[in-house]
């Protein structure tokens, strides 16, 4: 017998999703690295919270600007959303709602504390 979720949805079924995804620091930082085209990294937190540290090269888009700032990002380009752990909600959030509008995107494991976890570089702003 199969375990089930809301509306039919099995677990493999949910296991796959989430991972088709999200996105490992180390994915991201390979990424970076690498010089992969093609991606966007959203911080999603508050500006403070940005200039305290973050990803270098991410773009500061507060969950409460996301909005009326859509229009600016790039619809070919996966973006990449994180806020601050992996308890917090801001990064699924935004990422549910660029989903809604037709954006590619991802979310990345553990926020920025799972990122410096690894001393993984941040940038000051």
């Amino acid at each position: 017998m199969t375990a089930t979720l809301e509306k039919g949805l099995t677990a493999v079924e949910y296991f796959q999703a989430k991972l088709n995804y999200e996105m490992t620091p180390w994915t991201l930082k390979n990424m970076m690295d690498q010089k992969t085209p093609g991606y966007l990294v959203l911080d999603v937190r508050s500006a403070d919270q940005y200039k305290e540290g973050h990803i270098p090269g991410a773009m500061n888009l507060p969950l409460a600007e996301l909005a009326a700032k859509m229009t600016k990002l790039p619809k070919d380009k996966t973006l990449v959303t994180y806020c601050g752990s992996i308890t917090c909600g801001l990064a699924p959030k935004a990422a549910l709602e660029l989903a809604h509008k037709g954006f590619k995107v991802m979310e990345l494991f553990g926020g920025i504390k799972e990122w410096t976890d690894k001393n993984f570089p941040i940038e000051k702003a």
